[in-house]
């Protein structure tokens, strides 16, 4: 644990940061980098050190203006204003109050009079935070409209979350830090600024790459990673027990141990992209909407493509219409119960977890080798799911694939419908949350001389839902509607494939 001390020409406040953090903030204001990068698990205090730095900031660069690249700004907003006013609290930094007049920073809305503005005044003050002596920071949104904040001047820029901010994007970023050339004497000055969780994805592994530039060019680069662990005098004792016990083998190894994972080079899926197929940019208690309408409905029919193992039986949980294929969760067993098989469990848990969906109609496909019987029981494994869904009071069809397309048609056939260059195509879309799993699945499937899936990694003891099962339940999902189309079902779920 380490203190920090205010400049000495403010009132002394005496913050305490852990080494990491200490041995950061000295850094930055001790030598000008042009890019600083920090890459920190849960609770590692990465959003403590963000919070630090713009304060520090608004002391070193009065009136100056510093740009903040968002995905969406409305998600920014509730997901990051409470972690900042708690880290700006410690300083004695508190949100201005409209009724008395006292307060060192506005939220969202034009300043008072009393308040300095900035050398270069946003057009838009609701997407500002801006303190009394005139330092203002602007969110920016990329996800739609990235190229609109071409042109725009700013003293300092900072990203949250870099692990969702493309790397394109830099390029519409870095040309701004030109503003107020020679009116501030500042090490935070014209500096870029990037904080992240670890990255699961290709696409946030540009972040590693200034690791690499500050090893080459110390002195314009600076990188740190930080750990859960490093933040262990600020946490629960029990903290990182508590997330063992809750996170997978692989999300404690990445999110808290900080492991990197990068993408196989050659790939199964060249034509899937997380910005173009995965919806990730809510909670997961709170309902995911497309296009304004709900992502998932429980007035709607089903369908669950299935994939039997004996180790790991799984189910991806789709819903229809005559555009998208929404992939709304996954479901999976590791052991069967009380002397039943695998495919029973599946059944019991898809039973559980869809207890309160109204239209109680599913359509079964999947793994043609479920047409098989299993070890336990004188019926197929598709048979023993609807066995159980039926009595469940739930009406079924079963639509297992009865056909093998080479391995090179497959693939082929896949990636026409990821790339969406058919406009009469269905699209394929999925919730980057609930089927997080299903997502990294997809992404860590390479690709053999033959066309084939690498199936290594359901090899051993690593972690199944994280393996290639779920993408092969995609696959199933993908070749069934290519090959019958959508499944129409009228009011008394009279499949008919068209």
């Amino acid at each position: 644990m380490k203190k920090y001390d205010e400049p000495a020409d403010q009132d002394e406040i005496e913050l305490l940061v852990n080494e990491k953090q200490g041995t950061f903030l000295d850094a930055v204001t001790s030598r000008h980098f042009k890019m600083v990068g920090m890459v920190g698990g849960r609770g590692s205090g990465k959003s403590i050190s963000l919070s630090d730095l713009l304060k520090i900031a608004s002391e070193e660069l009065p009136k100056a203006k510093c740009g903040w690249g968002v995905k969406t700004v409305k998600k920014a907003k509730s997901k990051l204003t409470s972690g900042l006013k708690a880290g700006w609290k410690r300083w004695n930094c508190h949100e201005y109050e409209w009724e008395t007049g006292e307060g060192d920073y506005v939220l969202w809305r034009e300043p008072p009079p009393g308040f300095d503005r900035p050398y270069e005044a946003p057009d838009n003050w609701e997407n500002c935070i801006t303190f009394a002596n005139g330092f203002c920071i602007e969110f920016e949104s990329f996800k739609l409209a990235a190229d609109e904040n071409r042109g725009a001047n700013y003293d300092m820029y900072v990203v949250d979350e870099g692990l969702n901010f493309k790397k394109i994007w830099l390029k519409i970023v870095l040309p701004t830090l030109r503003a107020n050339v020679g009116k501030f004497d500042s090490f935070l000055h014209h500096s870029f600024f990037v904080f992240s969780s670890p990255p699961w994805t290709p696409d946030g592994q540009w972040m590693y790459e200034i690791e690499e530039l500050a090893k080459k060019e110390p002195d314009k680069y600076y990188y740190m990673e930080v750990r859960t662990r490093d933040n262990q005098a600020f946490l629960p004792d029990d903290y990182i027990d508590g997330l063992r016990k809750i996170l997978t083998k692989m999300e404690f190894e990445v999110e808290v141990d900080g492991k990197r994972i990068s993408k196989l080079p050659k790939t199964f899926y060249p034509s899937f992209s997380r910005e173009t197929h995965v919806l990730e940019d809510h909670d997961e208690d709170e309902p995911l909407k497309m296009n304004g309408e709900l992502f998932y409905s429980t007035n709607k029919y089903l369908v669950a493509s299935l994939d039997f193992n004996a180790h790991f039986t799984s189910a991806t949980m789709w819903q229809e219409d005559d555009e998208y294929a929404r992939l709304v969760d996954v479901v999976f067993v590791k052991e069967a119960q009380d002397g039943g098989t695998m495919a029973q469990a599946l059944a019991h848990s898809i039973k559980q977890v869809y207890g309160e969906h109204k239209k109680r109609h599913i359509i079964l496909t999947g793994d043609r080798n479920g047409g098989s019987k299993s070890a336990g029981s004188n019926k197929t494994m598709f048979m023993q799911v609807e066995e159980i869904l039926t009595e469940a009071g739930w009406d079924v069809v079963l639509a297992p694939l009865n056909f093998n397309p080479l391995h090179k048609d497959k693939h082929n056939s896949i990636n026409r419908v990821l790339a969406e260059k058919e406009p009469e195509q269905f699209k394929v879309r999925i919730d980057g949350v609930k089927a997080k799993a299903a997502v990294i699945s997809i992404e860590n499937s390479p690709i053999q001389t033959d066309y084939s899936k690498d199936k290594s990694s359901e090899e051993g003891g690593g972690e199944q839902e994280l393996a290639t099962h779920l993408s092969d339940t995609v696959d199933y999902y993908i070749m069934r509607r290519i090959r019958l189309g959508l499944a129409k079902a009228n009011d008394d779920f009279e499949i008919s494939f068209v």
